[in-house]
């Protein structure tokens, strides 16, 4: 990932930009998402495989999940916040926010996805972040290179179908 960022790295980078320890010390609920909140039960493998190249190998992992295919530079990653209400929309504020000022690319507010959702095109790809029903969701597609506004139009429709089971 020569001079990119670890998508974890990248996460708390786009939801700490302004502070999200503030939320916890200000009694805001971090409780857990509802009961069914496996990041990987979003998405099937046939709405991935044009989206990777190829068919979609799944790695859980805690509050995330993320899908690659054999041969294939491209990757996908949807990771939920586990804060909830007030503490999701200050996140997905912040997240925004810290898109903008981070200067690392474009940042276009998204519509249809959820109540809202931003997306950022950056160094390694795109992320798209929507926030529905006091919920947050952020999907990183890892191209490989620059994020373009063709690689955005083809996580859009990824996009809806992630957040239509969110």
């Amino acid at each position: 990932m020569n001079n990119q960022q670890t998508p974890t790295r990248f996460f708390f980078r786009l939801l700490c930009a302004c502070g999200i320890s503030l939320l916890i010390g200000s009694g805001f609920s971090t409780a857990t998402a509802a009961p069914n909140s496996d990041s990987c039960a979003l998405l099937k493998p046939a709405d991935l495989t044009a989206l990777l190249g190829g068919m979609p190998i799944t790695k859980p992992n805690a509050g995330a999940c993320s899908w690659t295919a054999s041969g294939s530079s491209r990757k996908l990653i949807a990771a939920r916040l586990k804060a909830t209400g007030p503490a999701a929309e200050m996140a997905f504020a912040g997240a925004r926010n810290g898109a903008t000022k981070g200067g690392a690319g474009k940042v276009t507010d998204e519509a249809g996805l959820g109540d809202k959702a931003f997306a950022s095109q950056e160094s390694f790809g795109v992320v798209l972040v929507m926030l529905k029903q006091g919920r947050l969701l952020q999907l990183q597609y890892w191209t490989g290179a620059a994020g373009s506004a063709k690689d955005l139009g083809a996580l859009r429709p990824v996009a809806k179908k992630a957040i239509a089971a969110f």
